[in-house]
């Protein structure tokens, strides 16, 4: 992936990317994100809804916290918390409010979702892989989806595609899997084919010439006699 889009998902996704500048020897992020550029919107919905989604369970678990600390207040007969969390709103509601919270129950609080963070991304088989710490099932499937999705877009601009898998002459995989169309196949095909012609041509052997040399001696001018 290209260096600008790269530094975008970094700066997009600062939490996720705690890694991207740790040495080889800490994290394979260091590499950054090793696939074609044409997977930057399937990565960048990813890490989107990735950390939505965590935002949102801790802002659920300081909430359920908030509401539990207020309503066992409110059950002892102190209402300094209800008070201002209901300020401004009209006394009706505020009474109806009021004896809802003293007769109900304390809500659950869930547990907030440990913060991903990428450990690599990069292309396999003609998909996406990515690897992560933390995270819960709902990301997991999250991830799941959006790898499955690469197998059908392109890997080189984004568009629809298919998977080839090369074929050798002993029926197995005889080259590189990858997602990509056609109109980029045929540049990568034509590149390849460039760079190839040009590797042979910088190795080809030499082929030696041999100098004919026409020795002329003049023993009065050489001073060189047979």
């Amino acid at each position: 992936m290209r260096q600008e889009l790269d530094q975008l998902l970094c700066e997009k996704y600062p939490k996720m990317m705690v890694n991207r500048n740790k040495g080889m020897t800490e994290t394979a992020m260091c590499w950054g994100f090793d696939c074609g550029d044409g997977w930057y919107n399937i990565l960048n919905q990813l890490m989107g809804n990735i950390q939505h989604h965590i935002d949102w369970k801790i802002q659920q678990h300081e909430s359920a916290i908030k509401y539990n600390e207020m309503a066992a207040l409110c059950k002892s007969g102190n209402f300094e918390l209800f008070e201002q969390e209901y300020k401004g709103i009209s006394q009706e509601y505020k009474e109806r409010r009021l004896e809802g919270i003293i007769e109900g129950n304390l809500r659950t609080v869930p547990a907030p979702v440990p913060q991903v963070t990428l450990d690599q991304v990069k292309e396999k088989f003609g998909t996406l892989r990515f690897y992560y710490t933390g995270g819960d099932d709902v990301i997991n499937g999250m991830v799941r989806m959006a790898e499955a999705m690469s197998g059908t877009t392109c890997e080189g601009c984004g568009n629809v595609a298919e998977t080839i898998w090369p074929r050798g002459n002993n029926g197995g995989i005889g080259g590189w899997v990858r997602t990509i169309c056609n109109p980029c196949n045929d540049k990568r095909e034509e590149r390849r084919a460039a760079e190839l012609a040009e590797y042979h041509a910088m190795n080809e052997p030499k082929k030696e010439t041999k100098n004919e040399l026409n020795y002329q001696f003049i023993g009065e001018d050489t001073g060189h006699h047979d």
